[in-house]
This record gives structure tokens, C-alpha cells and sequence, in this order.
């Protein structure tokens, strides 16, 4: 009498319960490595390098009523070509004032009461490009004496892929003193 072992069945036996359980396995792992993947990219594509900010600031002094431009980011300062969503100020001040982002075209501002000297074009951030060869201006107005501290800008921009806000240039202390007599 011979003995000879029936054909593997197709199926089932051990072979194809391995064969499936390392399919399993290769598409949680797989479905791993994406998510780690998509995690990673989203991380990335919001959080872009910060932009420069300076110590000290800049102060500027004008009579109530005049308008003063005072230059806190420079766009040379970067480098980047920027896509702005919206600038944000911050500001503390003893009496009512105005502060107002602008952006300097082709030009930078310490301090002065006309932008437009030094400025190819004075215009509203939103939704402009800021290059190397432009900055980030504010106009503060007030009606009365007193003092303004404003701190650094908050910029909302794109650059590239990538999408963030950053503190951005340098912070300004107002004087809004009365005109002396002559």
C-alpha cells in the first residue's frame, strides 16, 4: 500500500492565511506611511520660516490732526517675495488714534510725513505681493496730545506653497505733541 499526500488545496491552508495576513500588513503599513506623509506635508506647507523682527524701535513725533509714516518691515530684510493676507496691529496709546498698514512700493520709510516721497506707490496690503524692494509702512493720525506705543505688525502672507503669520520689523512709540507757539 502506498501513501501519497493529497494536492495543496487552493482554497485554504496555511499558505493562503499567511498570504493574507501580509496583506494586512504591506496596507496598515502603507496607510501609515500616507498618513505620516500627509501630516508631514500639511506641517510643512503652514509653517513657513518666521519673518526678521528687530529689537528697540522707532519713534516718531507730530502734532495733533498730522498724519506720520513710520517704516517697521523692510521686505530687503527677507528676501522672499510675500503674497499678504492682511497686516495686524496692535496698539496702546493715552488718547484716540488712527493707525493705518500700509505697503511702500519701491521704496522704504524711517519716518516722515509724506510716504510718497520715498515711495513709488503707497497702497492697502491685502492681497499684495511684497517683495525685496518694498516695506511695510504705518500711518498714525491723532487728534489730540498724547502717545501711542504700536507694537510689531502681525503679517498674514504666502510664500510659495506655504502659508503662516509671523510678527514682522520693528515697534513704534508715537509723540502727539501740541504746535509750539512761534
Amino acid at each position: 500500500m502506498s501513501h501519497t499526500a493529497p494536492p495543496p488545496s487552493r482554497s485554504g491552508g496555511t499558505g493562503s492565511l499567511r498570504l493574507r495576513h501580509n496583506r494586512w500588513r504591506g496596507l496598515t503599513v502603507a496607510l501609515a506611511g500616507g498618513a505620516l506623509l500627509l501630516v508631514t506635508g500639511s506641517w510643512w506647507a503652514t509653517h513657513p520660516a518666521d519673518l526678521p523682527v528687530r529689537d528697540g524701535h522707532v519713534t516718531a513725533v507730530t502734532t495733533p490732526g498730522r498724519p506720520v509714516y513710520i517704516g517697521v518691515y523692510s521686505g530687503a530684510a527677507d528676501g522672499r517675495v510675500l503674497r499678504l493676507g492682511g497686516v495686524h496691529v496692535r496698539t496702546d496709546a493715552t488718547v484716540p488714534v488712527e493707525v493705518e498698514p500700509l505697503l511702500c512700493r519701491g521704496g522704504s520709510v524711517s519716518v516722515t510725513a509724506d510716504a510718497a516721497v520715498f515711495c513709488r506707490e503707497v497702497v492697502a496690503p491685502d492681497g499684495q505681493q511684497l517683495g525685496p524692494e518694498d516695506s511695510l509702512v504705518l500711518r498714525v493720525t491723532g487728534d489730540e496730545a498724547g502717545a501711542a506705543f504700536i507694537g510689531r505688525v502681525s503679517v498674514a502672507y504666502r510664500s510659495g506653497l506655504r502659508v503662516g503669520t509671523s510678527p514682522a520689523g520693528t515697534s513704534a512709540v508715537v509723540a502727539i505733541v501740541p504746535p509750539t507757539a512761534s
